[in-house]
């Protein structure tokens, strides 16, 4: 039974406004059926919205999460290696990574110049030894001095070719290890920044699912959204058609238990009445009511 037919039922208890003034009977029927509904409607039982109102998170974004939790910046055992290079560069190559770079065929290349200066040192000696024969003995001070020199510039001699042989091994040794420590240097950068790369790429990563993650989750709350629009319209759609027909009848079913003086407090009402017979009957006999025939 739909309220037009709630309210224009026949049998239901008059409504008898005080005054001269009197409203046509189908209009205190109809007045008083409204207050029944309306008692009817505010009687009715709370009933809460039971399904969710909140979307909940996504796969994708509980995905990122997870992932996001498990990146907690460069791991120390990528950042080791670089940290340790910039230090081992700043300090320069230890003696110990120089003579790792040393070539170690040097002292023999100095072993045969020394070699060649020991035979001829010895030649000299021989040419000493004979120009003292020669002399007979005459002069033994000036040939036991050539020898003397001989023997000076021979130890002298040899010694120069190994300081040279090791001051040029050790300068070769000190260029490599430089250049090992300059390149293991910028391969220790490299995996650092490698590992940095990884990382914002990992991050992106992460941002992109939770930005997918979220358009999913925003679809998910306006069907929410929806359904709960439309179990509050479902709710309502009864206060919506008393306050409907209350306002064709220009009576506010909220004010139930005081008909007769809403009717008599608006003199509106009965003034408009008149005019509005003919528009309620129009109404009423498009529903199939009438309440003059």
């Amino acid at each position: 039974m739909g309220l037009f037919d709630f309210l224009f039922k026949p049998g239901t208890p008059e409504m008898k406004p005080t005054g001269a003034e009197q409203l046509p009977e189908y209009l205190q029927k109809a007045g008083a059926n409204l207050v029944g509904a309306a008692q009817d409607v505010a009687q009715e039982d709370y009933v809460p919205y039971t399904d969710p109102r909140l979307a909940a998170m996504t796969p994708a974004q509980l995905a990122a999460m997870q992932q996001g939790l498990g990146m907690k910046g460069v791991s120390t055992a990528q950042m080791t290696p670089a940290m340790a290079a910039m230090q081992t560069a700043t300090g320069g190559p230890t003696s110990a990574q120089i003579t790792g770079y040393m070539n170690p065929y040097m002292t023999g290349v100095a072993d045969i110049a020394a070699q060649k200066m020991r035979d001829q040192s010895a030649i000299e000696q021989q040419k000493i030894a004979a120009s003292a024969a020669q002399a007979g003995g005459l002069d033994s001070t000036r040939f036991a001095i050539q020898e003397a020199e001989r023997q000076k510039n021979l130890g002298t001699g040899i010694a120069d070719i190994y300081a040279k042989a090791q001051a040029e091994a050790y300068t070769q040794g000190t260029d490599l290890a430089k250049f090992a420590q300059e390149q293991g240097l910028k391969g220790a950068i490299g995996q650092g920044t490698l590992a940095q790369q990884q990382q914002n790429l990992g991050f992106a990563d992460v941002q992109n699912q939770l930005g997918i993650g979220q358009l999913v989750k925003d679809e998910n709350q306006k069907a929410l959204d929806l359904a709960y629009q439309q179990f509050t319209d479902e709710r309502m759609h009864p206060q919506q058609q008393l306050n409907f027909l209350a306002g064709i009848m220009n009576l506010d079913p909220n004010k139930a238990g005081r008909v007769e003086q809403a009717m008599i407090s608006q003199p509106s009402f009965f003034q408009q009445a008149l005019g509005f017979g003919a528009s309620a009957a129009n109404i009423a006999g498009g529903l199939g009511w009438k309440p003059f025939g």
